[in-house]
């Protein structure tokens, strides 16, 4: 008999629970750790969560650890420079050294000649590449004077 997705997947390994307030993340570790009595409360009447765990905790689960977060009440990227968020991929950052000055890097039809179309999409950096230009549009299409914060 193997073992459920959840335990394979953590085995050995540090994993750690984030995400909004009341999506039952404390209530996970309860269940996986019952030794951890972590407080856990009611989502209010319009879907939120209370904000009951106020720190991260670490507990030795399943050859490794499982840490509870507390809930995330926004998360945004506003701040951050478009131009930044692909130095942070080594491999990415790597491959925009060879773009043309001014390079945008959202590909055709803005860039055709985009270092990062020369990467395999169905690699690992060219799912990266998906993902970063949906987030890089994201950003640029946020005004100025919301960045300003």
């Amino acid at each position: 008999m193997s073992s459920p997705p959840l335990l394979e997947a953590t085995r050995g390994k540090v994993s750690c629970l984030v995400g909004h307030s009341g999506v039952g993340k404390s209530t996970l570790v309860n269940r996986l750790v019952p030794e951890a009595e972590r407080a856990t409360g009611r989502v209010s009447g319009v879907g939120k969560g209370r904000h009951t765990s106020t720190q991260s905790v670490a507990f030795p689960f399943n050859e490794g650890w499982i840490i509870d977060t507390p809930g995330i009440r926004s998360f945004g990227l506003a701040h951050v420079d478009a131009d930044v968020v692909l130095e942070v991929f080594d491999d990415l950052a790597e491959a925009i050294e060879d773009c043309p000055r001014g390079c945008t890097h959202l590909g055709p039809p803005a860039d055709p000649e985009c270092a990062l179309d020369e990467i395999d999409p169905a690699s690992p950096s060219g799912r990266r590449v998906a993902a970063i230009r949906r987030l890089l549009v994201a950003l640029r299409s946020t005004p100025e004077w919301e960045r300003e914060t």
